[in-house]
């Protein structure tokens, strides 16, 4: 009889585990928080009815079950303002609820940041100095906030650098997307762009980070849309009150297409300062391996530093998805086996077989015409 329960509960398990990982990978972080939870207690209902030999194992199975759903509990948003939600009048008088803005207040530092050295140095002298030396800014008339636009290829870390600028200086986070401030009524999302503004300088320090830039604020020559011909003005607005608030606010930008930004978005007193975020390079492929793969969960052939060099092109994302997917395809046997084994070069090698760099040589080339192109501009 105990046998025949031991053997449900890690049918369970392993059900839970994989629908857990799938909603994971969906982004549905309370749904996979949910299914880690469940699976993790099917594994110590296992446990408990198991020989002491194997008693110990399960236990540990499911606490690293346990850790992986706290971890996505802390990926979520956190403490929503107390504000009501506006309602907005449409021409046809029907009321519409505006979802609000969710802050937070990230523990992220660029300690956390794997590489980008050069990056971070220039973060700090264009836009985080005045902060951290407030009285020498003073002295020379240097205005604390402004504007940063953070460019690159995809999965280079743009918002986790963004994340972490706010955490340097423990400023309140607004982290948005266009399609949150963007409507199909008239007139509303300028309100929601004024709304945004306003509610970050209600605090002593913010930070709003707008991903997608390019989507928020496209050129508008040529374009057809009477919504961005109202919304890119309103953006600009607000970008010129930097000067007059009372409570500092940066605004960081982050595109993957920095040549469709409007040319008026990234003119002086607005997003004027400009960074390229690159693939990392070796020793940060190296850094984000070992953030990602435990030592102690490694077998004596894992070499990390040959698999960073055999990631050249990967970007950070693609490089933490490859750690992610060795601890996967290794703990899903482990599940179905009972028995918990080390992560060998093996199994790093049959991921990366799998697997191609997100980021194209021609895309580089794109990135390095515009920063050129930036470059001839700034001196003509």
């Amino acid at each position: 009889m105990g046998r025949t329960e031991v053997e449900q509960a890690l049918h369970l398990a392993k059900q839970q585990f994989q629908r857990a990982l799938m909603a994971k990978n969906s982004q549905n972080l309370e749904e996979a928080h949910r299914l880690f939870l469940e699976a993790a207690e099917n594994l110590l209902i296992a446990a408990s009815l198991s020989p002491a030999l194997l008693q110990a194992s399960r236990e540990a199975l499911a606490e690293q079950l346990i850790a992986e759903a706290q971890s996505l509990r802390k990926m979520q948003r956190l403490t929503p303002l107390e504000r009501k939600p506006a309602q907005v009048e449409s021409g046809e008088e029907n009321d519409r609820e505006i979802p609000w803005l969710i802050h937070e207040r990230p523990d992220v530092r660029f300690a956390d940041v794997a590489g980008l050295e050069e990056v971070k140095e220039q973060i700090r002298l264009k836009l985080l100095y005045p902060f951290t030396h407030p009285e020498l800014a003073e002295t020379y008339g240097i205005q604390a906030g402004g504007g940063l636009l953070l460019y690159g290829p995809p999965g280079t870390g743009k918002t986790l650098i963004a994340r972490a600028i706010a955490g340097e200086i423990e400023a309140a986070f607004f982290a948005i997307k266009p399609s949150e401030i963007m409507s199909q009524w008239v007139g509303v999302a300028e309100q929601n762009l004024a709304r945004l503004f306003d509610e970050a300088r209600q605090y002593p320090l913010s930070v709003i980070f707008i991903d997608e830039m390019e989507a928020l604020a496209p050129r508008r020559r040529g374009s057809a849309s009477t919504v961005m011909a109202r919304v890119v003005p309103q953006l600009l607005a607000e970008l010129d009150g930097f000067e007059k608030a009372t409570n500092p606010v940066l605004v960081i930008g982050a595109t993957n297409e920095p040549w469709a930004i409007d040319h008026a978005i990234l003119r002086p007193g607005r997003l004027d300062r400009l960074i390229y975020v690159p693939p990392p390079d070796c020793s940060a492929r190296l850094k984000i391996l070992r953030m990602n793969l435990k030592e102690d969960l490694l077998a004596p052939d894992c070499d990390l530093f040959d698999f960073a060099r055999r990631t050249e092109g990967f970007s950070g994302a693609d490089v933490t998805a490859l750690a992610r997917q060795v601890r996967e395809l290794v703990f899903t046997q482990a599940v179905a086996t009972g028995q918990p084994r080390l992560i060998t070069a093996r199994d790093l090698a049959q991921v990366l077989g799998n697997m191609r760099p997100s980021i194209q040589s021609k895309d580089l080339a794109l990135y390095e015409k515009f920063a050129q192109e930036r470059q001839n501009a700034l001196r003509a």
